[in-house]
């Protein structure tokens, strides 16, 4: 008996582990692409990620209350609270919810309860790798995914693809717009601008010229995709990403970085400019894209002005936002039901069954707000604040030159993301490497614990 029991408390132990939580992000990062691919092999689509995902959410929270539950004296942070926060009020959201049916067995590209608790526990699990090696080696996996969707993507733009989009399948196949193994331009659009972040900035900051050079390549590949998405958000997430670059390389120039370091970064990214205008011209000129977004934004200005009316703009997202804010004041606490935006239109008393439905709130914020209510909207916006404040403050002050640049390509994939999410939809199968991204740029040696002054000022530390 004793011998079970050990052996039990050995298997626990190393659930609780560094390792096993480096295990569980990369695990999940390789077999969201890798499924799909085999589901279209079998003439399936969007079928294994949801899944996946849920999987992540068991595991996930049996691995921390076991770790909570096993290491009591540990050191608790903010991290912490806000993954226990974000979890309570998914779950009253999902408890409160108008429609129980739709929340609990809802199907498509519904985000379930545990589908939450996947990303809320992604993210924990990223806070506790302490390892640079590690940390290191789950940047290279972002680059893997990388390869593995750009590759799937540029061939869909010359009609070679396994099976047709899952959704919005005409528009998609008739201009061979790119979904890589997403199922959806603008979702791919999303994931292609924290993929695109992550390899141009390994390009940026590695100091191995293979490396270098490779993550070169891959960030044009990635972001000829990118625009091959046809989608306007993801121009929104790269200026984003681009802006934050200039300002840190900026700020760095009057801190401690080494100058030909400086010099050399400031080269990549002059480089790196030059092959992304490259890319848009080839773009345009060889395959017409964003001609006709740019088209289509002057045709929505003018239909606005004309109708006086400004519901059609960004495609139609002016509406979908203007419905959900309606319903904020009768759902409030927890919103009108987890993941249930759709059901802002048929509770509306203007709904009616010609008009434009959309079962996403196309802004993360709004439909957080919407679907789970003010209180998680608080939560959120304080754990992306919090992300930014901490890893910024890593960056300035860290001592160990490669764990500095490390966070600061979290840091540029997490600024694209945020700036993206204003126009696009949190999916199953695109926001995992965002909220792994969080927990990647909240690392618990980067953060500083509950207690922490009373620790310094007990220690005499100034």
């Amino acid at each position: 008996m004793e011998e079970i029991k050990n052996k039990v408390s050995d298997i626990l132990e190393k659930i609780t582990s560094e390792r096993f939580f480096y295990y569980y992000i990369i695990s999940v990062m390789l077999a969201l692409p890798i499924t799909e691919i085999f589901d279209e092999f079998h003439s399936q689509a969007f079928a294994s990620q949801p899944i996946i995902v849920e999987m992540a959410g068991y595991f996930g929270i049996f691995a921390f209350i076991t770790h909570f539950l096993r290491h009591q004296k540990i050191k608790y942070y903010l991290s912490d609270l806000l993954y226990f926060l974000l979890f309570i009020f998914a779950l009253l959201s999902a408890v409160f919810s108008i429609n129980k049916q739709e929340t609990w067995h809802g199907f498509n590209y519904d985000e379930w309860l545990f589908n939450f608790v996947g990303y809320f526990s992604l993210m924990l699990a990223g806070t506790m790798i302490q390892s640079k090696q590690l940390r290191k080696n789950i940047l290279s996996v972002f680059v893997i995914v990388t390869i593995i969707q750009s590759i799937v993507a540029a061939l869909q733009t010359v009609g070679i693809y396994i099976v047709e989009a899952y959704f919005d399948t005409t528009t998609t196949m008739e201009n061979k717009i790119t979904y890589g193994l997403i199922q959806n331009f603008n979702w791919y659009a999303g994931l292609s601008v924290l993929l695109f972040a992550c390899t141009s900035g390994v390009f940026l900051y590695t100091n191995n010229k293979a490396v270098r050079n490779i993550t070169y390549a891959v960030s044009m590949l990635s972001f000829y995709t990118l625009l091959s998405a046809n989608s306007r958000l993801a121009w929104v997430g790269v200026a984003a990403y681009l802006v934050f670059l200039f300002v840190s390389i900026a700020v760095m120039k009057f801190k401690d970085l080494d100058k030909e370091k400086h010099k050399s970064i400031i080269k990549r990214f002059s480089l790196l400019i030059i092959g992304m205008c490259a890319v848009l011209a080839f773009a345009i000129l060889v395959c017409g894209r964003v001609v006709n977004k740019i088209a289509q934004i002057s045709a929505e200005i003018s239909n606005a002005k004309k109708d006086n009316d400004v519901k059609d703009l960004g495609s139609h997202r002016i509406h979908i936002w203007k419905y959900g804010l309606k319903s904020v004041p009768d759902h409030w606490a927890f919103g009108i039901g987890l993941d249930n935006y759709k059901d802002v239109f048929l509770t509306s008393p203007d709904y009616d069954p010609k008009m434009f439905v959309q079962a996403k709130g196309h802004n993360e914020y709004i439909h957080y707000l919407v679907t789970q209510g003010v209180f998680q909207l608080i939560t959120y916006l304080t754990l992306l604040v919090y992300t930014a404040v901490t890893g910024i403050r890593n960056v300035i002050h860290n001592e160990d030159k490669e764990e500095r640049f490390i966070t600061w390509i979290f840091l540029g994939m997490f600024f694209g993301y945020i700036a993206q999410a204003m126009f696009n939809s949190s999916i199953v199968n695109v926001v995992p490497y965002f909220w792994i991204t969080i927990g990647m740029c909240l690392t618990h040696k980067n953060q500083r614990c509950f207690g922490y002054s009373k620790q310094k000022k007990e220690k005499g530390i100034s």
